[in-house]
């Protein structure tokens, strides 16, 4: 009887600390260049901001092989590189076409271009990578070629 109470007991304890540990473990998924190639992301959101565009007209970041970047800021197509350090992202050897763009588009460049072309706080989650950049918050949704 009493080694039943004292597996009873330890089991509790057991399950506890799991719990602990959980409710204690970051949210989202870790950044990583497993967890960012081969994705396309549709720009949904500027500082809380929906961004709406014509169909297929959608700012985008395309993350591919060996974190090479791509994608439409608004008008303009840009590409570059990925770099990652901790939970920081940016992309550099940013390029990008150079068409006259019209408000809203052109907003949208400059806080897109902004916010990837400079180290931002990244936060990455199944649908939704959320970028903090010195000036503007950007909020892309997962939108991949294939599913």
């Amino acid at each position: 009887m009493r080694g039943n109470y004292l597996s009873l007991i330890g089991i509790t304890a057991l399950l506890s600390a799991c719990a602990s540990a959980s409710a204690s473990a970051p949210s989202g998924t870790p950044l990583t260049a497993q967890s960012l190639q081969h994705h396309h992301w549709v720009l949904e959101q500027i500082d809380g901001q929906p961004v709406v565009a014509e169909p297929g007209r959608q700012p985008d970041l395309e993350i591919g092989e060996q974190l090479r970047a791509n994608g439409n800021a608004g008008c303009n197509r840009f590409m570059g590189q990925v770099e990652i350090q901790g939970q920081q992202l940016r992309i550099s050897k940013m390029a990008s076409t150079m068409m006259l763009c019209q408000s809203p588009q052109q907003d949208w460049e400059a806080a897109m271009t902004s916010t990837l072309s400079d180290w931002s706080e990244a936060s990455l989650s199944a649908q939704q990578l959320r970028l903090k950049g010195g000036q503007h918050e950007l909020i892309l949704r997962l939108s991949d070629w294939v599913h």
